[in-house]
C-alpha cells in the first residue's frame, strides 16, 4: 500500500512538472482571447436598429495607410476598433461620398470557416434612388474596384475592409414599371473579416464631405 502511494505521489509530481514546463513554453499569443470582459445590458440603454442615409467610400489603390485593428489587442474595445487614419496617394485625396435612401443600409456579420478556422463574412445593401449620370459612372466604377466602405448609426461608425481583405460592392439597376414603382441604384457589399464589426476610432466627417460635394455640383 505504501509503495502505491508513492508511486502516486511520483506521477502526481511528474504532473504538476509538466504542466509548469509546458506553461512556459506557451507563446502571449494563443492566450490573446483568455480575458473576456463582461457582456451587460444596462436598463433603459437606447437600441434602434438601422443605418443612417450616408456613406463613404476608398477604392483601395487610392490610400497608402487604412485604419487597422490593432495586432495585440490590450482592451476589449481593442478587438473591434481600427486606429489610425486613411493617407491618400493623391494631394487633397478624400472618400467618396454616398447618399443612400433612408432605412435601406443593412449590415450583417456571419460566421463563416471549418473549426479552428472561423472568421466572418460580412455582407450589406444599400439604394440609391433615380437614374442620374453621376450614380451610373460610379456603378460602372465599383463594379471592378475593391475597396474600403464607411457606414454609421447613432453610435459610431463601422469600416467594412481591412488591407489585404477589401471590400468588393456590386450595383444593379431597376427603372421600375408603374409610375409608382421604386427606381434607382442596388448596391451590395461583402468582404471578409477576423471580427463581426470593425469600429471607426477616428470616424471621418460625412457631413463635411456631403456639404463639400454639394457646394462643388453648383
Amino acid at each position: 500500500m505504501k509503495d502505491f502511494r508513492k508511486v502516486l505521489s511520483v506521477l502526481f509530481l511528474l504532473a504538476v512538472l509538466s504542466v509548469l514546463f509546458m506553461g512556459a513554453d506557451v507563446p502571449a499569443d494563443y492566450v490573446m482571447c483568455a480575458s473576456f470582459g463582461p457582456v451587460l445590458w444596462p436598463a433603459g440603454a437606447d437600441n434602434m436598429g438601422g443605418y443612417k442615409g450616408r456613406i463613404a467610400f476608398i477604392p483601395e489603390t487610392s490610400v497608402s495607410v487604412v485604419p487597422t485593428l490593432p495586432k495585440e489587442a490590450k482592451a476589449t474595445a481593442d478587438f473591434v476598433t481600427a486606429t489610425g487614419a486613411f493617407t491618400f496617394l493623391e494631394s487633397g485625396g478624400k472618400p467618396t461620398p454616398i447618399y443612400a435612401t433612408r432605412a435601406t443600409v443593412g449590415y450583417k456579420a456571419e460566421s463563416q470557416g471549418e473549426t479552428d478556422c472561423k472568421s466572418y463574412k460580412i455582407s450589406g445593401e444599400f439604394f440609391h434612388p433615380g437614374k442620374k449620370v453621376e450614380a451610373a459612372a460610379f456603378a460602372r466604377q465599383i463594379c471592378n474596384t475593391p475597396g474600403y466602405l464607411i457606414i454609421e448609426d447613432n453610435e459610431s461608425q463601422q469600416l467594412i475592409g481591412q488591407p489585404g481583405y477589401p471590400c468588393t460592392v456590386t450595383a444593379s439597376f431597376d427603372g421600375g414599371k408603374a409610375a409608382a414603382d421604386k427606381r434607382g441604384w442596388s448596391f451590395t457589399f461583402e468582404a471578409d473579416s477576423p471580427a463581426p464589426m470593425i469600429i471607426m476610432g477616428t470616424p471621418i466627417d460625412i457631413d463635411c464631405l456631403l456639404y463639400t460635394s454639394d457646394a462643388a455640383d453648383e
